[in-house]
């Protein structure tokens, strides 16, 4: 009995391999540039969507336990900031005495730090720091926008009318966050 040659191996070569791996690297090196953009958009929608939610957390407490609710910008340490930066974080809580700060650690309900990625910013509007809810829902005073901007452009904005009711808005593309 007679055996035949064995046929070609099959598989990739070397050169085809390396050609491969180059043409990859070359597609990837031109998509890399639209993924960070759309990694940024995400990650400011995700930060438009956790403010939305603890305000209307904030919204619910209020009503549901008949107390004032204050939510305000904080770094930390139970304590509010007197600036329109909501970037660091922010304080939830029972306002029993109806100031700018917590009356005992008691009363915070949530002392969110560092909510979002460095590179968005969450600014309040001018004039309104702070959203206090009354026992009825209600945030009186003036509304309060959010901005959530990221290397100089408005994703979006997390709006607080006078009657509690919080709504996010997506910004066009390009809108410049000023």
């Amino acid at each position: 009995m007679r055996k035949d040659a064995p046929g070609p191996v099959p598989g990739f070569s070397l050169v085809e391999t390396s050609a491969s791996l180059a043409v990859l690297a070359i597609l990837v090196g031109l998509a890399l540039p639209g993924f960070r953009g759309t990694l940024e958009r995400q990650r400011a929608a995700t930060a438009m969507h956790l403010v939305g939610t603890q305000l209307a957390q904030a919204r619910n407490t209020a009503i549901t336990r008949r107390i004032p609710v204050t939510v305000c910008p904080s770094r930390g340490g139970g304590r509010c900031l007197g600036e329109p930066d909501w970037s660091a974080g922010w304080l939830l809580y029972l306002d029993r005495g109806r100031n700018d700060q917590p009356q005992s650690p008691d009363d915070v309900l949530r002392d969110v730090r560092q909510p979002v990625h460095e590179s968005i910013q969450l600014l309040a509007s001018a004039g309104r720091l702070r959203v206090r809810y009354q026992p009825d829902g209600r945030s009186g005073g003036n509304n309060l926008t959010l901005r959530i901007c990221s290397s100089g452009r408005l994703h979006g904005e997390v709006i607080v009318n006078n009657v509690g009711r919080v709504r996010t808005h997506r910004a066009a593309p390009d809108t410049p966050c000023g």
